[in-house]
């Protein structure tokens, strides 16, 4: 082969290398910039939701404030009710036609309302203008009647109309809320479609690189290592000279493989430790989060029961009057219940408290009594505490499985197994139900949530160096083995 040859070859090889590299970086550009702008839209969707959610709330505070402004007693609190009326109003009322119009101009966000979302605001409007203009009625009256002891009849009138349309304007706001999660979810979804084309396209470019450029490559070295060999056959010192540089080149590549092996493998072990930081700092948020809801919402939740208690005391024993007060604590009840059922979900005080094996007995006992399932927990655990990150583990693998078990294969009995066999801690959950085909199953199908939780139960048996087995078939349930080594287990 001549030098002229060599020479275009190299130079084809190189243009194909820069132009492959080109598009790799380009392709990682291009991914790069749809994560920002995906996290970005995250982001701007989570606080309109949040904001949505919220008109929920001042419309409760408002319906609450006018309430005690009638019925109250004590005129020197007739300022501060008015006062948290108006802001209130006056808070309602922007969010509202920020979110209806597509733009919130306080907080300098735009909303990219779809024509479901604005079909539905068309239908809250009439419900929000009737609570508003009797509202801000109310709110007019008590700003020229401060002192008054003798309200108005009409009030009496406006309230009991603000009070029988809150119901239909909290349903219709919640089916605005459920719309705006949907949709972020939905875009959420078509990023992740996105990056994986582009991970395709990246791929492939590899993949061209790989016949264009390093295959040729491969055939130059061959030709040379022929051309080496002809020569061996003229000298014996030059022989000598390539079987040492052989040698040395051996020896170099196996040094670089075992180089190559080591970086490859602490890479693999400072991915598991930051994920292992980041669901820790995901579960130290969720603790926080759960005794803020138990400590400091149900606190304020449990208050506000019993000041209902006191006011359905002072108040005139009217049909419609107590009508009112029991609705409002059935709903503070309902509430408060749901509160406690968050807390628990979020981090179980058992938990951290007394173990797993308490907190499993627990969750499978509340299960069990919130619905009209079978659902049985068995242990051989003798109290010993494992390490927290452990617990924390297979708590939230035990929570994922029976959430799957419930709502996707629709089960009526449930197994829960704690089991210690030497030097592991086996963990199995099994269940009834319709079960699925583990070798058709794809992020695409119509249970991407059920892929997600597997997913994730996948993801945190391997920061803890365990294995999980999941058997199941369409019609024959499903079951589910996690062992975790007992060497990884903190002892006392």
């Amino acid at each position: 082969m001549s030098s002229t040859s060599d020479a275009n070859i190299s130079k084809k090889i190189t243009r194909l290398y820069l132009l492959a590299l080109t598009a790799i970086a380009l392709l990682l550009l291009v991914g790069q910039l749809l994560v920002q702008r995906s996290l970005q839209r995250q982001l701007t969707d989570s606080r309109i939701i949040n904001i949505a959610g919220r008109q929920r709330m001042l419309s409760q505070k408002i319906c609450k404030t006018i309430v005690l402004l009638y019925h109250h007693e004590n005129l020197a609190a007739t300022p501060i009710y008015i006062t948290d009326l108006q802001e209130a109003l006056r808070l309602w009322g922007k969010s509202h036609d920020g979110l209806k119009n597509g733009y919130l101009i306080y907080l300098d966000i735009p909303v990219n309302n779809s024509a479901a979302i604005r079909q539905k605001f068309s239908r809250l409007d009439p419900l929000f203008k009737a609570l508003f203009e009797n509202a801000q009625a109310i709110n007019q009256y008590y700003h020229l009647h401060p002192t008054t002891k003798a309200p108005a009849p009409e009030l009496l009138t406006r309230m009991n109309k603000l009070l029988k349309n809150e119901p239909a304007y909290l349903q219709a706001m919640d089916q605005i809320v459920f719309q705006y999660d949907a949709e972020a979810s939905e875009r959420v979804n078509n990023s992740q479609r996105m990056e994986n084309i582009v991970l395709f396209f990246t791929l492939g470019i590899l993949l061209l690189e790989a016949l264009l450029v390093f295959r040729p490559a491969v055939t130059q070295i061959k030709s040379t290592i022929n051309q080496l060999i002809q020569a061996q056959e003229q000298t014996q010192k030059v022989n000598n000279e390539l079987l040492q540089a052989n040698k040395s080149l051996a020896e170099t590549k196996e040094a670089l493989l075992q180089a190559t092996n080591q970086k490859y493998q602490q890479e693999i072990n400072e991915q598991k430790l930051r994920s292992t930081y980041l669901i820790e700092g995901q579960e130290e948020e969720r603790k926080r989060v759960a005794r803020e809801i138990h400590d400091g919402l149900g606190q304020m939740l449990t208050a506000l029961k019993y000041g209902i208690e006191k006011t359905s005391d002072a108040v005139p024993h009217t049909e419609t009057t107590q009508q009112h007060l029991n609705e409002l604590r059935q709903l503070v009840s309902q509430t408060i219940t749901e509160a406690r059922t968050i807390s628990f979900n979020l981090m179980p005080a058992v938990l951290s408290d007394f173990g797993l094996a308490s907190a499993l007995k627990l969750l499978t006992n509340q299960l069990a009594s919130g619905s009209s399932l079978n659902v049985s927990f068995t242990t051989n655990w003798i109290g010993k505490r494992l390490a927290k990150n452990t617990e924390i583990g297979l708590y939230r693998v035990s929570q994922e499985a029976l959430h799957n078990a419930v709502k996707y294969a629709q089960a009526k009995h449930i197994n829960v197994e704690l089991q210690v066999k030497k030097r592991y801690i086996h963990l199995r959950i099994s269940d009834n139900g319709q079960g699925f085909s583990p070798d058709n199953f794809s992020l695409t199908s119509e249970q991407t949530g059920l892929a997600h939780g597997i997913s994730n139960m996948k993801e945190r048996v391997f920061l803890l160096n365990g294995l999980i087995n999941i058997n199941s078939k369409p019609g024959e349930g499903t079951q589910i083995h996690v062992k975790v080594p007992y060497l990884a287990l903190d002892h006392d």
